[in-house]
């Protein structure tokens, strides 16, 4: 922008002279001269022009680059939030199938020790009590997972190392 109007430099020389140190400072030993400079490039053919459209170009895509780094980063975080949040919900349920595969398979060991089951019945409801145990601990586990994947896509959880 600064190449489309005229450039004025302004020269100047300032000086004291004397054929001796005492008559230095006199009125009449003082000089200066001084004088304009202007630059101009009136006929650049579309030069500056061109420069100007340019590093608007430039400028530009940087904006876009930043608009899509922003971007992602906010699906980022929100696709963490969600799947912190849907796995949140999915270990609730596993925790409530925990506890009633645990009050079933207690009701089998009573069962079990009045003699009204058989032990191939209560294998199978303490087999289905593990696999609940297991599935918790599995979902938990996941669920830790993704609490450190959102806190990664939020930037939190981290300090600079101190010296």
């Amino acid at each position: 922008m600064v190449d489309f109007f005229p450039k004025v430099t302004l020269l100047g020389d300032i000086g004291f002279s004397a054929g001796d140190p005492g008559h230095l400072v006199r009125k009449s030993n003082f000089s200066w001269s001084g004088a304009p400079y202007l630059q101009w490039n009136a006929l650049d053919f579309g030069r500056t022009l061109g420069s100007m459209h340019a590093a608007e170009a430039s400028r530009n895509e940087a904006e876009a680059r930043y608009t899509k780094a922003v971007l992602g980063a906010l699906q980022d975080a929100h696709s963490s939030l969600s799947r912190y949040g849907h796995q949140r919900d999915h270990v609730v349920t596993l925790q409530k199938v925990e506890v009633s595969a645990t009050h079933s398979a207690t009701l089998m060991r009573q069962r079990y020790s009045a003699g009204v089951s058989t032990l191939i019945d209560l294998l199978d409801t303490q087999r289905e009590e593990f696999t609940a145990q297991q599935n918790v601990v599995a979902g938990q586990a996941e669920l830790l997972k993704d609490f450190v994947s959102l806190q990664k896509s939020l930037g939190l959880g981290w300090q600079a190392e101190q010296s």
